[in-house]
């Protein structure tokens, strides 16, 4: 796990030149303490931070190079890179080294492009051809790892954080995109394949972009989860399907030449994934891993005396630490330096938080993320969806007339029927910054761009409903979470791996029937990893009450007055003119108990921090 930088210039500039291109790599310090590298030709230049973890040997540093011609930089961990390495040795290809790094170099050389779609893992590169003068940008097939790109009309920038971008003259006089802003406030953080600024971008999970030194751009993708795949996994063949593919992914995940633990909450997933590493342990006669927890005190969110017995049950050392409100100040701080770019999602609080518990003790942590998105787990608002859904099939005028009846009987149970479609009805359910409060707060925000479809939806059959919900989450909602595990862990130089967003666990979940995942009566989702668990440990839980800390409490308290200093003493948001008296309303309200507005005065506060510590500095 480390970070990247590169850019490849399409002429000469004396500007970018006489640049210092180390500030770059200075500025992803914290994602790889191990190592500094730099490499550079005429029209390239690529810079590198390494965190080992395979290989820990100076031969595995990078930027690696091959045969005088070829050039990689590459952030990220190829899991089955022994089989790989076995396959090319068998073509001939001699190796020097013993990790995955040189796997991915020669891969690339070997198969060109194609490679991507061969490796099973996690990574961001840039992989450089001097004699072609073609520079190659790839990201994972879910997207765990990050990958920014600056398009100029002198070359293309790409980074690992966002404020790399910003550090590079490229940069100088960009404007902030309306439609990202608008992006940014319904769903609190700015996604592939958008960015803030113009002309910059997140490359997509599972996309590439290739540039050469005449200016010439292509993109592809190598990937891409189907939105449908008619199922044929179903009962018990699927759980069994499922588990076999859980197991073997944590046992691919467990290779590591530095410390491993794993991260446990109270819900399904994280102990799932505890509980086989802590068999494939077992089988290696290696110790088991240390698991960690944040817990909440007395909050109704607290799930570590969950966690602290399936700790128990899998005889594992679990270390806990308390969040507290005190913290939230002394926090702040780090939260807003940790994310290079706007996110709102406040529950990176308890995720920095165990991060920086981990690292005390090991390099590398197993994580659960990815088994909601895959398994149907948000039951909560995938079920009524589904309940309703053939309902939709009905001309809207209908709909209306229907639940207008209703209402005057005094039933609005099908009021959601009044949305035109399913994808606006579930639009509504992600939106941070509700429509009218919006309207108010913020009236000269742009429209979403018509480029943005993830909830372009107007089907109502059941079975293509559920998929499609499935779809929506891994692409509107994992990514958000990725990302702050990403900003989080790296802060504290800890790499975090993701065996559920494995590519054989994404394979045989594309194959599960949802009725196999989904009791939509019961409002209960992920049954296969339920059931595996229970398998595991005898038991399952309560479930998870969600990650996150009181941030409805600490804007009534100690972010209050920083919400009125930084906020309301302004009078534009990135240059976004707001309504002063709207906002302090907002804030008022909230204070006051009678509404919750927690979501949109945290993404309104974050946004604030944001500019005031990147984008003005």
């Amino acid at each position: 796990m480390c970070g990247i930088v590169g850019e490849l210039r399409y002429g000469r500039s004396a500007a970018v030149e006489a640049f210092d291109f180390a500030r770059l790599i200075d500025l992803m310090a914290r994602r790889g303490p191990d190592d500094a590298g730099y490499w550079a030709d005429d029209r390239c230049r690529l810079g590198f931070r390494r965190l080992a973890i395979l290989d820990l040997s100076p031969a595995a540093n990078q930027p690696m190079l091959a045969d005088g011609r070829y050039a990689l930089v590459y952030n990220g961990e190829l899991y089955h890179f022994r089989e790989l390495r076995a396959e090319l040795e068998r073509a001939g290809i001699p190796f020097r080294t013993s990790g995955d790094t040189e796997v991915v170099l020669r891969a690339l050389i070997h198969w060109g492009r194609d490679a991507l779609a061969r490796f099973n893992g996690m990574f961001a590169l840039g992989f450089y051809d001097a004699v072609r003068g073609s520079l190659l940008l790839a990201r994972d097939p879910m997207g765990i790892k990050p990958l920014y790109v600056l398009e100029s009309t002198e070359g293309l920038l790409f980074a690992s954080q966002y404020d790399q971008l910003l550090a590079h003259p490229w940069s100088a006089g960009l404007a902030v995109s309306p439609g990202a802003l608008a992006i940014y406030f319904r769903r609190g953080y700015v996604p592939a394949p958008y960015g803030l600024l113009e002309r910059t971008a997140m490359l997509e999970p599972g996309g590439w972009l290739e540039a050469t030194a005449d200016g010439a751009i292509a993109r592809g993708r190598y990937y891409a989860f189907p939105v449908y795949a008619e199922p044929d996994l179903r009962g018990e063949a699927a759980y069994e399907a499922v588990d076999a593919a859980v197991d073997a992914a944590v046992r691919r995940q467990m290779v590591s030449d530095v410390p491993l633990g794993a991260f446990l909450s109270g819900g399904i997933d994280s102990p799932l994934v505890a509980a086989k590493a802590a068999r494939v342990a077992d089988g290696n006669g290696t110790p088991r891993p240390t698991v960690f927890t944040i817990g909440n005190g007395n909050s109704p969110l607290d799930e570590s005396a969950d966690a602290a017995e399936y700790a128990r049950r899998l005889a594992l050392r679990h270390v806990v630490e308390q969040a507290t409100a005190d913290g939230a100040l002394v926090w702040l701080d780090r939260v807003v330096e940790a994310c290079s770019e706007p996110m709102a999602d406040y529950s990176i609080f308890p995720t920095m938080l165990v991060a920086c518990l981990a690292r005390r003790e090991v390099t590398v942590m197993l994580s659960g993320d990815g088994g909601d998105e895959l398994f149907w787990g948000y039951a909560f608002r995938m079920a009524p969806v589904l309940a309703l859904a053939e309902s939709f099939r009905r001309p809207r005028w209908q709909r209306n007339a229907a639940h207008a009846v209703r209402a005057l009987a005094g039933d609005d149970s099908r009021r959601n029927l009044r949305w035109p479609t399913i994808g606006d009805w579930y639009l509504t359910r992600h939106t941070w910054f509700p429509d009218q409060a919006r309207a108010k707060v913020l009236p000269d925000l742009a429209d979403l761009p018509d480029s943005w479809t993830p909830y372009r939806y107007d089907g109502w059959r059941q079975d293509e409903t559920a998929q499609w919900l499935r779809w929506n989450e891994l692409y509107s909602h994992l990514d958000r979470i990725l990302l702050k595990v990403d900003r989080a862990s790296m802060y504290h130089s800890l790499e975090v791996r993701v065996p559920l967003l494995d590519r054989e666990v994404l394979d045989v979940a594309a194959r599960v029937d949802w009725r196999s995942c989904l009791d939509v009566a019961a409002d209960t989702g992920k049954l296969p990893l339920r059931r595996a668990l229970e398998r595991e440990t005898g038991i399952q839980t309560g479930g998870k009450r969600g990650f996150g800390v009181p941030m409805d409490e600490w804007l009534r308290g100690p972010l209050r007055p920083v919400f009125e200093d930084v906020v309301l003493e302004r009078g534009d948001l990135l240059g976004l003119p707001f309504d002063r008296p709207a906002m302090a309303r907002l804030l008022a309200d909230h204070v006051a108990g009678r509404a919750n507005r927690t979501l949109p005065l945290w993404s309104i506060l974050t946004l604030a921090l944001w500019n005031e510590g990147y984008l003005r500095r």
